[in-house]
């Protein structure tokens, strides 16, 4: 079960630095029974991490996340965040994103007569003075659940069960304790029930809860899920919380959090960036904030046929999406995501993708291959051609955030994701990775070339930012969600990447294709860009059954937001 201490792994540092741990107490029970009332304490303060593990918060030794274990009725393994504070401030708004994979819950909560709740997120509060005091409520702001039982969202009346909610109070009454000053006999339904989405056992849940400006975000998914206004709150401090809080008895919870951050930000600082950004509207769908009329994209779904469906350029660009690969982010980008396993593009394919391909014909009958008015030419090559293609040489811009990719695999391969290509009828000239390996918080970005195959057997990687083959953290990498810009140029036979960041010098490689082969007839030429994920082995480093490879469970994924997309010729 055990697989090492939580503080050895570095993509939890941070968050340990910044929080206590509260235990419940199974062994100090009224009438030896856990489902009556326990002791529970901070067992172990902010940075206090070092060496410590037990069976309640432990590194599982399969996935390697780590892992809350709790038993009896409102019991509890979690992490409380040690800041304390305002809600209402304009200038300044606290985040805690996670993300979760309870273990089994149905199968904890089926003895319970009485619930079947198991929270694994909060924003509770810390009364008027930020000390514990009479103006603390017994009620937190927020509690983000799993729940078994059938349930109606309050805003929508629809019904759902097996499922995540916010549970939110809607007031800042106190409804339990008489001798506190803020109790009122008139709290009524103090809560309301908010649906978030299904629960999947197959896969991680990520959510980000965010506070400040008296408004109260949740993200799920990357998707804006709940936005309301919590002025009633101001007037109290709160903190954050994570891990599983039992609202059931007879049971034992387990929640898995593959990772979980805490962190606090000017207001709206992501608008202070200086890379390209598209003019944004989250409740879109992509192709109302991007010209997509000039891209096709394939998904990891079965076109009827055994390989990926792909979407042509006319309906994906009258407001296509599919909620699990291709949607509007919360803040607006386009995110591109995919599985290690699914429906490829072809039997020939090593691995899946979500992932545009430019179509110049702009919805035109023009065939897709060839050197034609569908595609584009390096000026390196006959005059003949470049007058039959539809463009000559290029530049393809990007501005984006990686925001996940696979954490298990061969080590030649866990981490990568290719997000942009210039591809040839059969080679890559280029090929644009970001890398981050298992333990790092910061990753690699570099391009390989490869040549024409029918002229010369050759394939160089450049490095960028760190490096292709060291498994050194490069100290000047980029963190998932993090935003970068990249521009890939191709004049004659010169082919060049830049990458730019805020606040950091430009990085910008070129090299020489003249060697290359692709001044012959016939290498036409076309630029992609989304998610195409390089890691197709599961955690022991082993390749699926081909047979099973489109349909085994997903459980890891590559993800990335585009906020800019151009390209030109």
């Amino acid at each position: 079960m055990f697989d090492g201490v939580p503080y050895d792994y570095a993509q939890y540092q941070d968050a340990l630095d910044n929080a206590n741990l509260q235990l419940t107490d199974l062994a100090d029970c009224e009438n030896n029974d856990v489902d009556q009332s326990c002791s529970k304490s901070d067992v172990v303060k902010a940075g206090g991490y070092q060496d410590y593990d037990n069976e309640h918060f432990y590194i599982d030794s399969t996935s390697g996340w780590l892992t809350f274990a709790m038993s009896g009725d409102s019991n509890r393994s979690e992490l409380r965040f040690v800041e304390n504070f305002k809600t209402n401030l304009s200038d300044t708004q606290y985040q805690l994103s996670a993300q979760v994979m309870p273990i089994n819950p149905n199968e904890s909560v089926q003895n319970s007569s009485d619930g079947e709740e198991i929270t694994l997120l909060q924003v509770h509060n810390k009364g008027e003075s930020g000390e514990t005091d009479e103006t603390v409520l017994s009620h937190p702001l927020l509690r983000v659940i799993w729940d078994g039982e059938n349930r109606t969202d309050d805003n929508t009346n629809l019904s759902y069960n097996n499922a995540y909610w916010a549970v939110l109070k809607t007031n800042a009454f106190e409804c339990s304790d008489t001798s506190k000053p803020a109790y009122s006999n008139n709290c009524g339904d103090s809560y309301d029930y908010l649906y978030l989405g299904d629960f999947n056992q197959n896969e991680q849940t990520s959510f980000d809860i965010i506070v400040g400006n008296e408004r109260l975000i949740i993200n799920v998914d990357n998707r804006q899920k709940v936005d309301v206004d919590i002025s009633y709150w101001s007037h109290l401090y709160s903190y954050f919380k994570a891990g599983v809080y039992n609202q059931y008895e007879n049971g034992n919870s387990i929640a898995q959090f593959k990772s979980i951050t805490y962190s606090e930000n000017p207001f709206d600082d992501e608008s202070s960036t200086e890379l390209p950004m598209n003019d944004l509207d989250p409740s879109l769908p992509p192709s109302a904030n991007f010209d997509l009329s000039l891209w096709y994209i394939s998904i990891p779904v079965d076109n009827g046929e055994g390989v990926a469906t792909g979407i042509k350029e006319e309906e994906l660009n009258d407001g296509y999406e599919n909620t699990d690969y291709f949607y509007t982010a919360a803040d607006g980008g386009m995110v591109f995501r995919v599985g290690k396993y699914g429906y490829k593009t072809s039997i020939n394919t090593s691995y899946t993708r979500t992932e545009f391909r430019e179509m110049l014909r702009d919805g035109e009958d023009i065939d897709t291959k060839g050197v034609n008015g569908n595609n584009w030419v390096f000026s390196s090559i006959s005059v003949d051609e470049q007058a039959k293609a539809g463009a000559v040489d290029g530049i393809l811009e990007a501005t984006l955030a990686v925001n996940e990719v696979t954490t298990t695999g061969k080590s030649s391969e866990v981490g990568r994701v290719v997000i942009g290509q210039i591809h040839a009828p059969d080679d890559e000239p280029l090929r644009l990775y970001y890398r981050l390996l298992p333990g790092h918080s910061k990753g690699s970005v570099y391009f390989a070339h490869e040549a024409n195959g029918d002229v010369v057997d050759s394939e160089i990687y450049i490095d960028l930012i760190g490096s292709k083959s060291s498994s050194s953290e490069p100290s000047d990498g980029i963190e998932l969600d993090e935003k970068f810009f990249y521009r890939i140029e191709v004049e004659g036979d010169e082919l060049t990447v830049t990458i730019k960041r805020d606040d950091k010098a430009d990085i910008v490689e070129s090299i020489s294709m003249a060697n290359s082969g692709y001044d012959v007839a016939g290498q036409y030429m076309y630029f992609k860009a989304g998610v195409y994920n390089q890691c197709k082995t599961d955690a022991n480093g082993d390749e699926v059954d081909p047979e099973d490879f489109a349909t085994t469970p997903n459980t890891e994924f590559a993800q990335a937001t585009f906020y800019y997309l151009k390209n030109e010729h």
